[in-house]
């Protein structure tokens, strides 16, 4: 396929050369023909190089896939045709010595003048940042150009570019000004192919640099020996403008100049198993390595991708004028899914053992703070606990209690275990929060009161706070409240309990009629570390207890 498409450029290129050598061969003969033939062949001539020149832009729009490079290299096209159909109408409708042929003359410079930088600016913009402009600065080029575009046409007022001579017809001689003007044509344009050799890192392109090289070489020598012969054939301006196209053919034929050109073959050549079709799904284009398909594997696919085989999609995508289809081997990624299958299993497995781990963890925590939770509860209680079990116990073993003494016996029980159950909610409520409500206590020093006042003791309740009390505190306050009223050898008679707030402190105050130095002396030993006071008078003992309302100080 390479080889077919090396062929057909070729042949393209000849059959251009071909057409331009006739233009030549026309523009030879014409002046020494009759009128007719004369202008026949001139016609001719123009047509040939105008035609040459608008398939070679119509090419470049096909050809050139960035923008920016398009527009330049349309540009030079433009610039050509323009310099073609300026030549034609000079020779066809005017005079040499009329001032508006001697004007379209000093038009043929503009597109000299212009041509060069446009290439220079394309050379540079090859290895731009896609999408990314060049600098204003590079514009810049065109200030020579322009100047010597305005010495050549006020040329009439200083004939700096060329020294006029109208006596016997029209003739000129070229001066410094024209001769900097073809310096400056030549030393661009050939500065152009330079950057583009330089700013193209593609070694396989570099290594055909030679071949721009020697055409441009070449194109010089021919012109110059036009120059020095005057060869009817081809003027200087013509000969210059077609060494640009020349020169940038030759840059695109080995790649110095991106195009589309080789795609074909590049598609063919890819490492992908794919077909392009048109819109009936005829193959138009297929790589080295696609499947022979059918139409009605064709037709399914573009619906829907298709399995083949196991390892073997075919999947379609619409384009303009038809479709492209691939073949998509999936045997690696079916290999990764088992893969990822096998270790999303073991994962899984993982998962579980840790997820049990971590449940197992859980519970022994869960465990762990209810044993703990259980100890405080023991340690707070289990003075109360060994009263009520050596009470339960005696009674158990005591066969001759009457009736009076076993429903005291019963009642004193009553209080002991309503102790126990109100003191373990309190270091329940406590493990949760440090401050719990001032009501929690309160609940539990009635409820001990309304077992006490069933053995006929008179009991009053007196809370004159709100709000949140310490936890920790809250235990000491029923603690101390258990340890003045709950002694079965003396119970009172009456007994009248206050909570109350004194600045920053609260402070439990019992007031009962049972004297017993005894119990008093209890009551002090085991809450020595707390600020608690004992008053007697002569029928009456106050027990009081203080504890600052923040914490236990």
């Amino acid at each position: 396929m390479r080889t077919a498409i090396n062929k057909k450029r070729i042949v393209l290129y000849a059959v251009c050369v071909f057409f331009f050598c006739l233009a030549g061969v026309f523009q030879g003969v014409d002046s020494s023909l009759p009128d007719f033939w004369h202008v026949l062949f001139a016609l001719l001539a123009h047509t040939i190089l105008i035609s040459l020149v608008v398939a070679w832009g119509v090419s470049l729009i096909h050809r050139m896939v960035r923008k920016d490079l398009r527009a330049y290299f349309l540009t030079v096209a433009v610039l050509i045709l323009f310099f073609l159909v300026v030549r034609m109408i000079r020779y066809g409708l005017t005079k040499d010595t009329d001032a508006l042929s001697r004007y379209l003359w000093y038009a043929y410079y503009v597109p000299q003048m212009f041509i060069p930088p446009t290439i220079l600016l394309a050379a540079f913009s090859i290895e731009s940042k896609k999408g990314k402009p060049l600098a204003k600065a590079w514009y810049l080029l065109y200030l020579p150009a322009v100047i010597l575009l305005l010495l050549i046409f006020t040329n009439d007022a200083h004939e700096w570019a060329f020294a006029l001579n109208f006596e016997n017809g029209f003739s000129y001689e070229h001066r410094t000004v024209y001769y900097i003007a073809l310096a400056w044509e030549i030393a661009v344009t050939f500065t152009s192919l330079i950057v583009l050799i330089l700013k193209r890192g593609i070694s396989a392109c570099r290594r055909k640099t030679w071949i721009p090289v020697t055409v441009f070489i070449v194109c010089v020598a021919v012109s110059t020996i036009c120059f020095l012969t005057d060869a009817p054939a081809f003027k200087i301006p013509e000969l210059l403008c077609f060494t640009c196209i020349v020169m940038i053919e030759s840059c695109i034929a080995i790649g110095l100049i991106p195009s589309n050109d080789e795609y074909e073959n590049y598609f063919y050549r890819s490492a992908y198993s794919a077909v392009i079709t048109d819109e009936n799904l005829s193959v138009i284009y297929d790589s080295e390595k696609s499947i022979s398909t059918d139409k009605n594997l064709l037709g399914r696919a573009a619906k829907s991708p298709v399995m083949i085989d196991e390892n073997t999609r075919l999947s379609a995508e619409k384009i303009h004028g038809g479709y492209a289809f691939r073949i998509e081997d999936l045997s690696k990624v079916n290999e990764i899914n088992a893969a990822l299958s096998e270790t999303n299993e073991r994962l899984s497995e993982e998962n579980y053992i840790i997820k049990a781990e971590n449940e197992l963890k859980e519970q022994k925590a869960q465990i762990a703070e209810q044993n703990k939770l259980y100890a405080k509860t023991d340690e707070v209680t289990c003075e109360e606990l060994k009263r009520l079990d050596a009470l339960l116990s005696d009674m158990y073993h005591k066969t001759q209690l009457n009736s009076t003494e076993y429903i005291d016996k019963m009642r004193f029980a009553c209080i002991l275990a309503a102790y126990i159950k109100r003191r373990s909610n309190l270091v329940m409520l406590a493990e949760k929060q440090e401050n719990i409500d001032v009501g929690e206590l309160s609940l539990a020093i009635k409820e001990s009161l309304g077992f006490l006042s069933l053995t006929g003791t008179e009991c009053t309740f007196d809370c004159a706070v709100s709000g949140k009390i310490y936890g920790k505190n809250a235990g000491v306050f029923y603690d101390f409240f258990q340890a003045c009223i709950a002694n079965y050898e003396g119970l009172p008679s009456a007994v009248i309990v206050r909570l109350s707030r004194r600045g920053d402190n609260l402070v439990l105050r019992i007031e009962c009629d049972n004297k017993a130095e005894e119990i008093s002396e209890k009551i002090k030993s085991k809450f020595v570390e707390y600020n608690v006071t004992v008053q007697t008078d002569d029928e009456e003992v106050y027990y009081s207890l203080t504890l600052p309302e923040g914490g236990a100080a």
